[in-house]
């Protein structure tokens, strides 16, 4: 397979796809090709939009890849949307293989991002425009499991219909479309496969895209290689709280399993995740020795989280009495402050007894540690203020002297604050979304590759 002739395909795109233009796009493809493709409705979202999946192909091995399973990431939605098309004239990447096409997997949350999908890019624009829902509210994590003390039986909607969609297609390979804000290229996959490694890190290295060589999203990541990780499973989380938090592990967890642990079940595929971020800086990728221990700077960043979580908690116990508008964001916020809040005495524990706390840190790892975690938790500031907006909208701006006018006043400030520090010492640049569909894409193609590869024997 000539993967670099496969990416050079992928057209330049200026702006990200609205939910409306996935979901026509991938219906006029269907109705234009309906010798090989086929249009389905596999569920609804909790507001009642129609959640589609296009089916291309007919070969024995099935490859599944879905969109937007968290609705701030809309990088794997143009690669659908590329894809829908692109196999219609590959005849090459059909043979042998059915494809399922999920556009857009929660469609209410990922209308309530477009407000920066069409730029600037930016961290202030996306924090301004940012939506996440609760993680119980989550596509990808909110699948049943049963496991020690740990039970979830609560599936939004849109999972259901992507388990529908799982047991249609019942794949040998799952993609599941996420990408990161800020930072490095990293990955999960499922099992070790060696002969793919140089594949992930070569195409996002040809496009200046730093690889992910700091601290890895989660304590409790299983690394195969520099920056691929075993995909996370709900169960990996409960082992980590049973081991280093107080009282019992499920109580801090909110939602349920993932996707892949649902698709285990169901057909056992070999599944994919590629985070690629829109904002990137040189020090992600920075392997350089500093004066500083790992575990102390890995403190220093659980404190400034717990500075910034507990504005966040301030305010909004400050605005309590007047909210009654936003509240989307406002749950959402105040359901990632709680649990963020809960999980940091853990992570110092963890910091204070897991080994190799005590050798000098990297220039990525500081990084991640005090400027990329603070970027996320930025993000929760940004859905904070578009709730304190919403409220002031329908009271006509609000009272000069009320609670929430001094709230979003503060939090302007403070949004502004973070902002400079990231800007100051990370001095980022936008990642053209060309750039992150084709290390995307790659990922994929080099999956198939690598497996092909295996199942011949090479």
């Amino acid at each position: 397979m000539d993967i670099d002739l496969l990416l050079s395909r992928v057209p330049s795109y200026q702006r990200f796809l609205t939910v409306d233009e996935l979901f026509d796009h991938a219906r006029s493809v269907s109705q234009a090709h309906p010798e090989m493709a086929r249009y389905e409705v596999v569920g609804t979202s909790t507001r009642g939009d129609a959640i589609p999946m296009l089916t291309i192909g007919n070969g024995p091995r099935h490859v599944m890849v879905f969109a937007c399973p968290h609705p701030n990431e809309p990088v794997g939605a143009m690669l659908v949307s590329f894809l829908s098309e692109e196999l219609i004239v590959n005849e090459a990447l059909r043979e042998g293989r059915t494809w399922h096409l999920l556009p857009c997997v929660d469609p209410d949350g990922t209308r309530l991002n477009e407000g920066w999908f069409k730029g600037p890019f930016n961290i202030r624009n996306y924090a301004r425009h940012y939506y996440r829902p609760r993680p119980q509210d989550q596509v990808e994590w909110t699948f049943p499991i049963e496991y020690k003390t740990f039970v979830w039986n609560d599936p939004t909607p849109e999972t259901r219909a992507l388990m529908n969609a799982i047991q249609i297609a019942k794949p040998d390979v799952m993609y599941s479309l996420h990408n990161a804000g800020f930072g490095g290229v990293y990955y999960y996959i499922s099992e070790p496969l060696p002969s793919l490694y140089p594949t992930l890190h070569r195409i996002p290295t040809e496009r200046g895209l730093p690889m992910s060589l700091g601290e890895p999203e989660m304590p409790w990541a299983v690394e195969f290689h520099p920056a691929v990780y075993r995909v996370p499973k709900a169960t990996d989380s409960y082992d980590y709280y049973e081991k280093y938090a107080e009282g019992d592990p499920a109580w801090y967890i909110t939602g349920g399993a993932s996707s892949f642990e649902f698709a285990e079940r169901v057909s056992s595929p070999f599944c994919l995740v590629t985070e690629a971020p829109y904002f990137k800086s040189p020090k992600i990728g920075n392997t350089s020795r500093i004066d500083e221990r790992r575990g102390e700077v890995l403190l220093q960043g659980i404190e400034r989280a717990r500075s910034i979580l507990g504005t966040l908690e301030r305010l909004l116990t400050e605005t309590k009495g007047e909210m009654t508008e936003g509240a989307i964001f406002l749950n959402a916020v105040t359901v990632f402050v709680e649990s963020e809040l809960k999980s940091l005495p853990s992570q110092e524990k963890w910091v204070k007894e897991a080994p190799g706390m005590d050798e000098p840190a990297t220039v990525a790892q500081k990084a991640d540690a005090l400027w990329v975690s603070g970027f996320y938790r930025m993000l929760l500031g940004g859905m904070l203020q578009r709730a304190f907006k919403a409220q002031l909208a329908a009271t006509g701006g609000g009272r000069s002297g009320s609670a929430v006018r001094r709230a979003c006043d503060e939090l302007e400030a403070c949004i502004d604050e973070w902002a400079k520090d990231i800007e100051t010492n990370l001095q980022y640049e936008v990642v053209p979304i060309r750039d992150l569909v084709q290390v995307q894409y790659g990922a994929l193609l080099g999956v198939l590759d690598a497996l092909d590869g295996r199942c011949q024997g090479v």
